[in-house]
């Protein structure tokens, strides 16, 4: 099911209708009444269970419920929810991201809502006086509430393009905690944990060698199991690390004819890395060349860009997502494998960072500026200056909050941040949508597996080493092939003196070029981003009047508008993010 709302009133309380614009958000759904207020509910897929009226069902929010093993049924997902209490915390975290799940066993019943450990899939809860509710979209609550803008959040998006924390751009909507419940009953929306988001394992700290182990003999079963159930899963096929770990955890039985995918444009490197790697392995490699698709309208990218800003309601890059809608339009939504989660083993943050530091107000500070303000900036002139000074306060103290109770030694805590912040508010926000058009699965997002990279050491991880012990583990013989930067799977495991520097000129390079960008006020688009940049801004140029919401909002400032709608030179497309995301969120 791709779309949820289930509103609850107090006894005695004045009741809220539907609104259409609230059922509007969710897309196709249909209004059921319930015994304390109504539930909207898109449409079903094979193996959700909706009773007639809809007063009691068990859906997913997402295609996928699945353990390491095995599909979880609706009469199992309906026995870990039942009413809310007493959960198995244990069992709900070894479904794997992204899942999410909405029950109510009778009409009397309070409906329960799950996300998973990591909080991936999105969810959204708003209570207000005697009337509370729960849905996948934050824009539904929105108008269902009449909820303002929160400009802190906002201010936060303008300079890193994602939210940190459990905030939306939208106040009083929050976004449900990682590993937690919603239960929803007599006009309140109660939350709670059922794991916590400690990853430490007992006993000591594991060498590689164990934990390579452990890590490969999960893989594999994993792919093992997946691909025995599913034959014609796609697997998405890059360049780089990650996808190369699930690749060699497959057995080399199970790789001649299996499908893989790569979404490339003509001189970008991942189709050609992946091109041969599929011929070592036999596989069946489609690339998708995104360059060569039919060209667009301005005004097409336009609505593209709207649908895309709806889609993540507001909170992450509508141009980075609507090129892969376009996409993803042609290409065929069934199972498909994903790398993502990969980057927990190899220490995303450390490069430039001190080894043994404590985590320290200095140290949060550094790191938002120099590295999560690099790709996603808002140009400074673009905003009202009494808005971006209060965003460049507000981002800090929230990035700040992030890391308070987190752990006192700074890498690891940075390795949190990561896991806890940026994969789950940014690359949550988007799996969410591919979560609601596909079987989307992620083998590294396996909390077991998320445990065993946490728990390594960060000197281990730091330059590739675990990765590359991995992959070595995995497939000695594509560990030998070379990734898309150059460097060797097999020697970045070995961590010898010239592969440590080979390794570090390489990250020195990525961090060279953000810094560039963080100096020159210039952001990184993402694929196919930029383009789509300039499409939108030459519709804007073409119909002004779409602008002029953001007139006199405090946020825009009215004479960059002016200047950009009477100009020539390209705007950053991390900019044209935000208008988009703005334009969405003021409607």
């Amino acid at each position: 099911m791709r779309s949820f709302l289930a509103v609850s009133f107090a006894p005695g309380a004045s009741a809220v209708a539907p609104a259409p614009a609230a059922i509007q958000a969710l897309g196709n759904a249909t209004v059921h009444a319930a015994d304390d207020g109504w539930v909207a509910l898109g449409p079903e897929d094979p193996g959700d269970r909706v009773d007639d009226q809809g007063r009691g069902f068990t859906v997913r929010l997402g295609r996928a419920a699945r353990t390491r093993s095995g599909e979880v049924s609706t009469d199992g997902l309906a026995a870990l929810l039942r009413d809310g209490g007493n959960v198995d915390g244990t069992a709900l975290s070894a479904l794997v991201p992204p899942f999410a799940a909405a029950h109510r066993s009778s009409p009397a019943a309070p409906i329960v809502v799950a996300t998973d450990w990591l909080g991936f899939r999105q969810i959204f809860w708003w209570q207000g006086d005697g009337v509370a509710a729960v849905s996948t979209s934050a824009l539904a609550l929105r108008e269902l509430a009449g909820a303002p803008l929160n400009l802190a959040a906002l201010g936060l998006q303008s300079l890193v393009g994602w939210q940190v924390g459990l905030g939306t751009v939208f106040g009083d909507v929050t976004k449900l905690e990682a590993g937690s419940l919603a239960v929803l009953a007599g006009g309140k929306v109660r939350t709670s944990r059922y794991i916590g988001t400690s990853l430490d394992l007992e006993g000591a700290t594991p060498t590689i060698p164990t934990a390579v182990g452990e890590m490969a003999e999960l893989l594999e079963d994993f792919q093992t199991a997946y691909l025995n159930d599913h034959p014609t899963t796609v697997l998405q096929l890059t360049g780089g690390q990650d996808t190369r770990v699930l690749l060699c955890a497959v057995p080399a039985k199970l790789r001649p004819g299996l499908r893989a995918l790569t979404v490339d444009v003509h001189g970008g490197s991942d189709a050609r890395h992946a091109a041969k790697l599929s011929e070592l392995c036999g596989l069946d490699h489609q690339i998708y060349w995104m360059d060569d698709q039919d060209p667009i309208t301005p005004a097409h990218a336009y609505a593209l860009s709207l649908e895309a800003a709806a889609a993540l309601d507001c909170m992450a890059s509508p141009l980075a997502l609507a090129p892969l809608l376009l996409a993803e339009s042609n290409l065929e939504q069934g199972h498909r494998l994903s790398g993502l989660g990969g980057e927990t083993c190899r220490g995303f943050y450390y490069f430039g960072q001190p080894h043994h530091a404590a985590t320290s107000q200095k140290l949060v500070h550094n790191l938002a500026n120099w590295r999560l303000y690099a790709n996603e900036r808002v140009l400074p002139q673009a905003l009202e200056p009494d808005f971006l000074t209060r965003a460049q306060s507000d981002a800090l103290e929230l990035i700040w909050a992030s890391f308070d109770g987190t752990s006192k030694e700074w890498l690891r805590a940075a390795d949190q941040f990561y896991l806890y912040q940026r994969m789950q508010r940014w690359a949550g926000a988007h799996g969410s949508v591919a979560a609601n058009n596909r079987f989307f699965i992620n083998p590294m997002f396996d909390r077991r597996f998320v445990q065993i990279a946490h728990a390594v050491s960060p000197e281990d991880k730091r330059g590739g080493r675990l990765t590359g012990q991995l992959i070595e583990r995995l497939d000695p013989a594509l560990a030998a092939v070379p990734l898309d930067s150059g460097l060797i799977p097999a020697k970045l495991g070995q961590g010898g003196l010239g592969t440590r520097a080979a390794a570090a000129r390489v990250t020195a390079g990525r961090l060279a070029r953000k810094i560039r960008q963080r100096v020159r006020g210039r952001s990184k688009a993402q694929l196919g981003a930029g383009e789509m940049a300039a499409l939108v801004v030459e519709h804007w140029r073409a119909s002004p009047d779409v602008l002029a919401p953001l007139r006199g909002n405090g946020i825009v400032r009215e004479a960059w508008l002016d200047e950009t709608l009477a100009g020539t030179a390209p705007v950053p497309a991390a900019t044209v993010a935000f208008v988009t995301n703005l334009l969405v969120a003021s409607r």
